[in-house]
């Protein structure tokens, strides 16, 4: 059972985890910036009742809930509610904590997304001069996933940063670069560049070399694409 019509949603229609042991729950608030408490209760609300369900529940968090710069936001605080309450109350569970995701989506708030277009319309953005991310190309999540053994009736915790961390400012150059443009950045001193705890779920790479110019390149250059 599919939970969700956004990117990942899409990226498990169809896929190995589209069965009944499977509750893929992809429906959960998508913008990291988001303070609107109504908006947190709409997922919690809308998660309770697969947290009883004999199901597995596929729940996505974030690689980001590490980052000792953003601990105390709104986003973070409530992703790690949500990751307690699914530890306490659900009899099956796969908790998978993703980083920044790139694919075909209108939707505004994906990072490569906000920063791309602000790019091409020179939009004055405010960065953090110290952060790094890690990137994952949506069309590699269903196979790692399978290719690591997920399966059903489990107690699992997987974090998935994809990519190597790569310097905010080296992402930044990147996409200029292959965009062909310059943007417009005002540089805070600010972010952080941490490692994933090694004793809080498996972590999973993925094992291609350039990794981050195939991604940005194949979804920032349309005859790429």
């Amino acid at each position: 059972m599919i939970v969700g019509r956004g990117l990942i949603a899409s990226a498990f229609r169809n896929s190995p985890f589209d069965t009944p042991a499977f509750v893929v729950f992809a429906s959960g608030v998508s913008n990291s910036t988001e303070t609107d408490p109504e908006a947190y209760a709409r997922e919690l609300a809308l998660l309770d009742p697969y947290l009883s369900k004999s199901t597995t529940l596929m729940y996505f968090s974030t690689t980001s809930i590490f980052d000792p710069s953003k601990a105390d936001t709104d986003y973070l605080r409530h992703k790690r509610i949500i990751e307690d309450l699914i530890r306490n109350n659900a009899e099956h569970y796969i908790i998978i904590r993703l980083p920044i995701l790139v694919g075909h989506t209108p939707n505004p708030h994906t990072l490569i997304n906000f920063l791309a277009q602000a790019i091409r319309l020179q939009r004055k953005i405010h960065l953090h001069a110290h952060a790094c991310r890690h990137l994952l190309d949506i069309d590699d999540l269903i196979p790692i996933l399978t290719a690591h053994g997920v399966k059903a009736a489990t107690q699992r915790i997987i974090n998935i940063p994809g990519s190597p961390k790569i310097t905010v400012p080296d992402l930044m150059t990147k996409m200029q670069d292959i965009l062909g443009t310059r943007g417009v950045f005002a540089w805070e001193d600010s972010g952080a560049c941490y490692d994933l705890p090694e004793d809080n779920g498996e972590i999973l790479f993925i094992e291609q070399e350039n990794y981050i110019d195939h991604v940005l390149r194949k979804y920032l250059v349309p005859s790429l694409s």
